[in-house]
């Protein structure tokens, strides 16, 4: 559609309801896989599109990080994801291990929440040097069970970078403590976070603080990882 559809004529290709077609466009709108000219209301193909035409280092992450995130589940009896920034300023679960433990922390691969909800969300702020202002805003769109103070929640950040690993406890999910850590890519942006979920009471902090090392390692590795594919070293 090189010019552009209206929802109507894009409910009538795929037969489905307007109503449907467009919380459907929307999303594709937000993810940057469509855009909208608002002018002539009609939608076109965005520069997302770019993105799944070259899926290679998505695949390659999601590959390398299979192992490490079983061997982690496996080790700490954890569920233990990975998430992928979207366009649309929210966190994607695109991949997951869980321990065999009978009693487990319900995650669903495609489930999203907001960009600084809970350890994932810390992490991404400490890497990316958010400003005072956007994280206040950021987490203020969160449904948080115990809501953060902005000032100690800036402090947590220093303490992240520091360390290299985020840590929420009882805030985002009461009963639930998680940790995570940020995997750079290539041109030095933070597109993906590597979470270890776990019921609080769990582990004690000393074991808490393993976790966090183990998921601070294997994300630097998957770091490593993406940088040498995207910029191999040519023989000689």
């Amino acid at each position: 559609m090189p010019d552009g559809r209206g929802v109507n004529a894009i409910a009538r290709d795929l037969g489905i309801s307007p109503s449907s077609c467009f919380n459907l466009v929307k999303t594709l709108a937000a993810e940057r896989l469509l855009l909208f000219d608002p002018a002539t209301k009609r939608y076109a193909l965005g520069p997302g599109i770019a993105e799944l035409a070259q899926p290679s280092r998505g695949e390659n992450i999601l590959s390398a990080a299979a192992p490490a995130m079983r061997d982690i589940a496996d080790r700490f009896d954890v569920a233990c994801g990975l998430w992928r920034l979207a366009a649309s300023e929210r966190l994607i679960l695109v991949a997951l291990s869980e321990s065999v433990a009978a009693t487990r922390i319900h995650m669903v691969v495609g489930q999203r929440q907001p960009l600084y909800a809970g350890a994932a969300g810390r992490a991404v702020a400490a890497a990316t040097g958010a400003s005072h202002s956007s994280i206040a805003a950021g987490i203020a769109a969160v449904r948080w069970q115990e809501n953060p103070d902005i000032e100690h929640y800036v402090t947590e950040l220093e303490t992240t970078r520091r360390r290299g690993w985020a840590l929420d406890r009882d805030q985002l999910l009461r009963g639930v403590t998680s940790v995570a850590a940020t995997i750079g890519t290539a041109d030095g942006a933070a597109r993906f976070v590597l979470s270890c979920t776990m019921f609080s009471g769990q582990h004690g902090d000393d074991m808490i603080s393993a976790i966090g090392e183990a998921t601070r390692e294997a994300a630097g590795q998957l770091t490593r990882m993406d940088r040498n594919i995207s910029n191999p070293v040519a023989p000689g």
